[in-house]
């Protein structure tokens, strides 16, 4: 079915020209031109490997979109920035590098709509002086010009999560959601209905209906960590979860070894184990916001020159924290970094500057 459509969108009149595939064939990086201009978007996932903003996909500059790990799906220049009104402008931070746009900001600026995965956030990832506005870290966003209406002040949505309804079943995902939750990508051609598909409560987000969604939610300004156990006798288990950043294991609870790509493992789906194999999973690839990061720690740039395994001498025996990604190949732990009692290893591309002991 899915190459039925394929085909009638690439047969499809002039006015459907702008829908353009763009696959990764066995995990591999590819770069498709979409269109001269315009904010490019993703129409339809054509892959059972999930496609995530800024992870497995994104834009550069000239219309062009890239994929990575298995996405492969359809991609669509949204309209022409020319068509904006003269009072907005559309500014996006390339492969998460700053990017200055000119403006007129003498009567101020804000945000109009979000339009990427990450968060856009005042003074950290966007900003402006008389004559421009930048944006950084993956922001992207249009801008409304002149003065801002007074409104009473909200608490900021600084925190991204996400939730997935895999099978179609209601999940539950905690969540601090004492200052509201936004939607701001889904992860499905099929659109996410609050109320049916997607909701929240004090207690944290939930999703039904096969609604894979990333939601905005308050950060609580430290370090939150999620976990599984997933158990197995003989035979194969699956454990559903978000791997999205890696996974490592926590605790062992079987006298059967646990034995990473032997006994368990990990793939888009979630965490299977094997051959007696009984854990506890830390999910989450031991990522650290900056201001989680203990005063006394030590940072650590770590960098796959040419895709190649590199180890950086490191004092871990406290733990690793990945602080900030500083290239464009995504770093998931056990897959493309990890590290050891004396060092810290990347591979695949990955860069990035990591918190050890404190």
């Amino acid at each position: 079915m899915r190459t039925l459509v394929l085909v009638a969108l690439l047969s499809a009149p002039l006015a459907l020209a702008q829908n353009v595939p763009c696959e990764s064939i066995d995990g591999s990086y590819r770069e498709c031109r979409v269109s001269s201009s315009g904010i490019i978007r993703l129409t339809y996932e054509m892959s059972d490997a999930r496609c995530y903003e800024g992870v497995t996909w994104g834009t550069k500059e000239g219309g062009v979109v890239w994929v990575s790990r298995g996405c492969r799906a359809m991609f669509i220049a949204d309209r022409e920035k020319s068509t904006l009104p003269p009072d907005r402008i559309v500014c996006e931070s390339e492969n998460g590098g700053r990017k200055v746009c000119p403006a007129n900001t003498r009567n101020g600026i804000r945000i109009a709509r979000q339009l990427s995965a990450k968060p856009c956030n005042p003074e950290v990832s966007w900003g402006y002086d008389k004559s421009h506005v930048w944006v950084d870290d993956g922001c992207r966003a249009e801008f409304v010009l002149g003065p801002e209406h007074v409104q009473e002040p909200q608490p900021a949505l600084e925190g991204v999560t996400t939730c997935q309804s895999l099978d179609g079943r209601r999940v539950e995902c905690r969540a601090d959601t004492s200052a509201g939750v936004q939607l701001i990508r889904t992860f499905t051609a099929d659109k996410c209905s609050f109320g049916t598909d997607w909701g929240y409560d004090r207690k944290g987000i939930w999703v039904a209906n096969l609604c894979r969604a990333a939601f905005a939610v308050k950060r609580t300004g430290a370090a939150r960590a999620s976990s599984i156990v997933c158990e197995s006798s003989s035979t194969r288990s699956n454990c559903a979860a978000d791997t999205m950043f890696g996974v490592a294991l926590a605790r062992q609870l079987s006298e059967k070894a646990c034995v990473l790509d032997e006994t368990w493992g990990f793939d888009a789906t979630g965490v299977w184990v094997t051959g007696g194999c009984s854990a506890q999973f830390a999910l989450g690839g031991y990522r650290l916001p900056p201001d989680a990061v203990p005063p006394g720690a030590q940072k650590v740039i770590c960098d796959s020159l040419d895709g190649s395994r590199n180890v950086c001498a490191a004092d871990t025996t406290r733990g690793v924290g990945l602080v900030r990604q500083l290239g464009d190949i995504e770093c998931v732990l056990n897959r493309t970094w990890g590290y050891e009692r004396d060092a810290i290893w990347v591979s695949g591309g990955c860069n990035a500057e990591f918190a050890v002991g404190h």
